[in-house]
């Protein structure tokens, strides 16, 4: 079993420790900053809100922007297949020909 890293992302002018694989140390890290600036981004435009608000409404833009991701991607898989398996049809036509 791989050993997992201790990091710490910084957040919200918070500390998260995390626990991760060496290869997703970059990608944890990357998140962290996204994350971040995303944070600082909607902070400046509304001062009044409350932080944890600005990281929910955070959270779930990026999950909406997940899902979108996932279901074009399952459309580009059934459209990929559906390709493929009408080039096995026109091959085995051209071959029983």
């Amino acid at each position: 079993m791989e050993e997992l890293l201790s990091i710490n992302i910084r957040i919200a002018g918070r500390n998260y420790p995390l626990s991760v694989l060496p290869e997703d140390e970059e990608t944890a890290r990357e998140a962290g900053r996204l994350v971040n600036e995303r944070f600082l981004e909607e902070k400046n435009k509304k001062k009044k809100r409350d932080d944890v608000d600005i990281l929910a409404v955070i959270a779930v833009m990026n999950t909406v922007r997940w899902l979108e991701a996932r279901t074009e991607k399952v459309v580009l898989q059934e459209t990929i297949t559906q390709r493929i398996n009408r080039l096995d049809e026109l091959i085995d036509s051209t071959l029983t020909t």
